[in-house]
């Protein structure tokens, strides 16, 4: 409509007048969407940075906690001790998940546990294991965010980029003059992609070194290499959660 208009440009409105001038930007709606892409991206691989960082000390935290590790101990001894008992063999070793049972398993008191059993053992045989929480600071806070889903997010980082530089290919004229504000808008776009195609090989970097610590956590504690990220934490987490509250108990 408004390219369409032949009278006067001094007989419209303000903001009409300021219309008229934008419908003569060539290609002005795929430069407002390269724009509106431009300014979005630097925001969404800030928001996944701390998350994939996040997942990485958490990893190196499992990987250098001895104390961790001894505390599995006293629970596969306690449920060898169990399977005895019920004239069951030994077990060699436990899924993680087992951990989230420990508060669930009742002794003839229904208010003990066999996470309050743990705790006794620890505290009466070896106290310096309860201070294990403290070597896994991560799982206090850890966010919901799996390995598999932050990586794909990368990954659509890696094709939005892609497609801005796409985009900026297809409608940067052939021939553009020195010195024009056109010609520094195509400059500024392609100095912001390098920019960001810089910063997205260091988040790719990142979320590879997430992955192998994650793959190397997975082959140290025995489980599925397909083992979902959220779940596997999570067990962790409410399990670290369970020991501190039954601790507190047993020292009040």
């Amino acid at each position: 409509m408004y390219q369409s208009f032949k009278g006067s440009p001094s007989d419209l409105h303000l903001v009409d007048q300021f219309m008229l001038e934008m419908c003569k930007i060539p290609n002005m709606g795929q430069q407002l969407d390269l724009l509106l892409a431009i300014r979005e991206l630097p925001a969404s691989m800030a928001e996944l940075e701390p998350l994939i960082s996040q997942k990485i000390c958490a990893c190196k935290q499992l990987q250098n906690s001895p104390r961790f590790v001894a505390v599995l101990w006293y629970i596969l001894a306690m449920g060898n001790c169990l399977n005895e008992k019920a004239g069951r063999e030994k077990a060699k070793g436990f899924r993680l998940s087992s951990l989230t049972r420990l508060s669930l398993l009742r002794g003839k008191e229904r208010s003990f546990t066999l996470m309050h059993a743990l705790v006794e053992q620890i505290f009466l045989h070896n106290p310096d294991l309860a201070e294990f929480p403290q070597e896994l600071t991560e799982f206090k806070a850890l966010s919901g965010a799996s390995i598999k889903g932050l990586s794909a997010e990368v990954e659509v980082l890696q094709k939005e980029l892609e497609s801005i530089s796409e985009c900026r290919s297809q409608i940067k004229p052939k021939v553009i003059k020195a010195e024009t504000l056109e010609s520094q808008f195509y400059k500024e776009v392609k100095d912001l992609i390098k920019k960001y195609e810089g910063d997205l090989s260091q988040l790719s970097r990142r979320c590879a070194e997430m992955k192998k610590a994650y793959h190397e956590i997975l082959v140290k504690f025995g489980e599925a290499e397909d083992q979902d990220s959220e779940e596997f934490f999570g067990w962790i987490s409410a399990f670290i959660s369970d020991f501190r509250k039954v601790l507190l108990e047993i020292m009040s």
